[in-house]
């Protein structure tokens, strides 16, 4: 696909690439039954030795959705009615917000949880939505809001996600475990992380002589303890309780688990700490695009296969196997995921990362560019003090002198360089979420609508091909993002090259040098 048809893509609303949403989210137990029994999904569970997708009727499908939106909508008619009377109402703003993120009225849904939020500051939802919302999405679910989300969830759990969600992640998860143990194999100690009711314990119990669970919320734990198949239960932060096990476990496993979580570096590296070497990590999570990992209007959040791929090498691990696989159903549609098994093996990129020896010092000092400084100066003057967006970028990695002041401006800061070695310098800084080695103009054409932010402060980047690169720009923007960049050559025709591409000219700042910085909006 060239430029052009890439441009008319975006403008017709299609495309590919890594595609952000906010998340929404639920916090008592009528709701989420309201919520679950308004989902798709009435077939029986799937057998744990067949976790296979049901055939669905396209038609039938469609039907139903139809008529679920219109229910949906005459329902959140009916509730701000009420609201108008009574608005202050947490009760009747917890509904209409929750209905809005399901119609995906997102802006609605923003100042309904503001709303929230003004009448009780320590609302851990209404805290949680708002930020997401926002664009802020943060690097993890609040643990608070998880909590009280299962506790209230916990006496129907059971019920609603297996008997209407056609839930079978448990039965992914014991099929790729005893793939990866071997024919008539069996671990010695295993963790069932974020077990919940204990859905996957009977899956386990085979595979694993002495199993453990874990889980955040109080009430879930004393379901799962019901069911008598764990050894031990413990309530609590799985990142922290792994961090008590080093080396303990033979293997890991989570059903459903890092769906709330976003960046997964932290809790891949307290998986690896627990597994001595050849242990084994089993989990599921929802499709996601990319190198990234995005937030869905469910309140969790999706991991491309390239972006795990890249952790668990990070980490320390090696793939055994990462297969596309149907988690359950969800607004009557199947929830698309993967379920993935990684041997615990120290490998070339993950010992780089743990033993480098440049100082950071050293490292920062090849990241820069002599016109850095400017770029992150227009940055904080257009973001705007005490602002912040969620995606930016830094092409050809030349600003991690200034990138702790730019991670005040964005949630989260990437950087990318046709270089490898450059790459891999940015990498040991830590000072960027992520750091790829590819085309500039290719990297963003296969990124639309993804940056808020897109800085530059290289002008050899753009040097070959402006109007290449303008068009790569504007795809990867997203709506009102803004672009900063330093360029050599004459300010006008940089700028006619910039707005024949679609980009709307905001400043052209000539700088010391003889270089112009750039600035535009999409």
């Amino acid at each position: 696909m060239n430029r052009k048809e890439r441009r008319a893509q975006k403008k017709s609303g299609g495309g590919g690439g890594p595609v952000r949403q906010v998340p929404a989210a639920r916090s008592n137990a009528s709701a989420i039954s309201d919520m679950l029994l308004g989902l798709g999904g009435v077939q029986k569970v799937v057998p744990a030795e067949t976790p296979v997708a049901a055939a669905v009727d396209p038609v039938h499908s469609a039907l139903a959705q139809l008529r679920l939106g219109e229910t949906l909508a005459t329902k959140l008619d009916r509730l701000q009615v009420s609201l108008a009377t009574t608005p202050n109402s947490e009760s009747l703003l917890y509904q209409v917000a929750r209905l809005q993120v399901r119609l995906d009225r997102r802006a609605d849904a923003l100042i309904t949880y503001r709303r929230m939020l003004a009448l009780d500051p320590g609302h851990a939802e209404a805290r949680h939505m708002v930020a997401v919302l926002a664009g802020e999405v943060p690097e993890k679910a609040n643990e608070a809001y998880v909590a009280a989300l299962f506790d209230a969830f916990a006496d129907s759990f059971d019920e609603k996600l297996v008997g209407w969600l056609d839930y079978c992640a448990p039965q992914h998860v014991a099929v790729a475990v005893r793939a990866a143990l071997g024919e008539g194999k069996v671990a010695a100690r295993g963790i069932d992380l974020g077990c919940g009711t204990g859905l996957l314990a009977p899956e386990l119990r085979g595979l694993v002589k002495h199993l453990d669970g874990v889980d955040l919320s109080p009430k879930m734990v004393e379901k799962a303890r019901a069911r008598k198949m764990y050894d031990a239960l413990t309530v609590g932060e799985i990142v922290a309780e792994l961090g008590k096990h080093h080396g303990g476990y033979d293997l890991v496993a989570a059903a459903d688990v890092l769906s709330y979580f976003g960046d997964l570096r932290a809790l891949f590296d307290a998986v690896r700490a627990a597994l001595p070497d050849d242990g084994l990590f089993v989990a599921t999570v929802e499709k996601g695009v990319g190198a990234r990992y995005q937030a869905g209007k469910s309140g969790r959040y999706q991991h491309g296969e390239a972006y795990l791929r890249k952790r668990a090498a990070e980490a320390g691990f090696v793939v055994l196997s990462l297969e596309e696989i149907e988690l359950r159903k969800e607004e009557n549609r199947p929830v698309v995921g993967y379920v993935f098994a990684l041997r615990a093996q120290e490998t070339p990129e993950s010992q780089s990362a743990k033993l480098s020896a440049t100082s950071l010092d050293d490292l920062v000092a090849g990241l820069t560019a002599p016109q850095a400084a400017a770029v992150a100066a227009a940055a904080q003057r257009m973001i705007g003090k005490g602002f912040s967006i969620g995606w930016a970028i830094d092409l050809g990695g030349c600003l991690a002198p200034q990138a702790a002041d730019l991670r005040t401006l964005a949630q989260h800061l990437d950087m990318v360089s046709e270089d490898p070695a450059r790459s891999r310098r940015a990498f040991e800084t830590g000072l960027y979420d992520d750091c790829d080695s590819d085309a500039v103009i290719a990297f963003l054409e296969n990124r639309p609508d993804h940056y808020d932010l897109i800085m530059s402060a290289d002008p050899a980047i753009v040097r070959a091909d402006p109007a290449a690169f303008f068009s790569a720009v504007k795809i990867a923007l997203a709506l009102a993002g803004v672009f900063i960049g330093v360029f050599g050559g004459n300010a006008d025709a940089l700028g006619e090259a910039a707005k024949a591409e679609g980009l709307f000219l905001l400043a052209t700042e000539p700088l010391p040098d003889g270089s112009v910085c750039l600035i535009a909006e999409s």
